[in-house]
């Protein structure tokens, strides 16, 4: 098979589109469509179906793709290995994240590791943490970082930092009298939630259960699925939310959210680098979680010892 049909294909069945694979390969529409066509007649299957705006792929083009990414990511190894011989880091590194490390660590963290290595290419996945810890034991993320510990025996996990975890609200909910509250009082109030596999709902619920509140018991205004839109739901005051304190410390500064306090409850998670244990890390992504914890150090933050390096 022709390595740039198997490109267009894969760049496809990424995007679930051929014109934005086209324009991500930087050809044209019909040469990506020709491509995609010239495999299916090969094969004698037919790779895609389209449902609306969207390419879906079909059992054949699943099975095509997951022999595919084994074949890009060999030569990917192999590119790093022989660059390794110069001494030269690059390649390309697959990270996810969940919300938190992905939107207010890792920006920061990229900068500087371009800088240092301008060779390597990373692309950042962004999802909850049981997402980025399904995609890390399927071989798709070389490694993630997440908030939720996911007790599974092929995931390695290394302490990277503990995040400072609080309850904020908006004057447009009207609350009176919350200087400091007892944890009943959570069940009065409406709450906008993250999804299920959040880490910050994972925080929350071993937070309540501490506690001996029923999860149950909440009265849920809404349930969101990125940290984002939770602020921006409990800033219209739809209800109070649960997030790190680094993605609303503006807002508390600037007086638009205000922390909720309650009596003899304190929620508090740590933050992993997960990887595979039988996995052997490119010397790109290695040297990507070095870059991770010399940032945290350097911005003044406890950061565990690199493990497994």
């Amino acid at each position: 098979m022709d390595f740039r049909k198997l490109q267009a294909f894969a760049k496809v069945y990424e995007l679930q589109s051929f014109s934005k694979a086209a324009k991500d390969l930087f050809l044209s529409q019909p040469t990506i469509s020709t491509h995609v066509q010239s495999l299916e007649n090969e094969l004698g299957v037919k790779l895609f179906d389209r449902i609306g705006r969207k390419v879906i792929a079909t059992q054949a083009g699943q099975a095509l793709y997951a022999g595919v990414f084994k074949v890009f990511r060999t030569l990917d190894e192999t590119r790093s290995d022989i660059h390794d011989l110069k001494n030269q880091v690059s390649g390309t590194v697959v990270v996810g994240g969940s919300t938190i490390p992905s939107n207010y660590l890792l920006p920061s963290v990229l900068s500087r590791f371009r800088r240092k290595y301008p060779h390597v290419r990373v692309d950042l996945k962004i999802g909850d943490s049981s997402n980025v810890c399904q995609a890390v034991l399927a071989g798709e993320l070389d490694f993630g970082i997440v908030g939720g510990f996911a007790d599974h025996f092929d995931l390695d996990h290394s302490h990277l930092l503990n995040d400072s975890l609080c309850i904020v609200y908006g004057s447009q909910l009207g609350l009176k009298n919350t200087e400091a509250v007892n944890p009943a009082y959570l069940m009065k109030v409406p709450w906008v939630l993250r999804e299920k596999g959040s880490g910050t709902r994972q925080a929350l619920e071993m937070g309540l259960l501490e506690n001996k509140i029923s999860f149950q018991d909440l009265q849920i205004a809404a349930m969101v699925e990125s940290t984002e839109t939770l602020v921006r739901c409990v800033l219209s005051g739809t209800g109070v939310g649960m997030t790190s304190l680094l993605a609303v410390k503006k807002y508390i500064d600037s007086d638009d959210l205000k922390i909720l306090n309650v009596n003899g409850l304190e929620f508090k998670r740590n933050f992993y680098v997960i990887k595979h244990k039988r996995r052997t890390l490119f010397t790109c992504a290695q040297r990507l979680i070095e870059t991770i914890y010399s940032h945290l150090v350097d911005n003044g933050y406890t950061a565990q010892v690199v493990r497994g390096q």
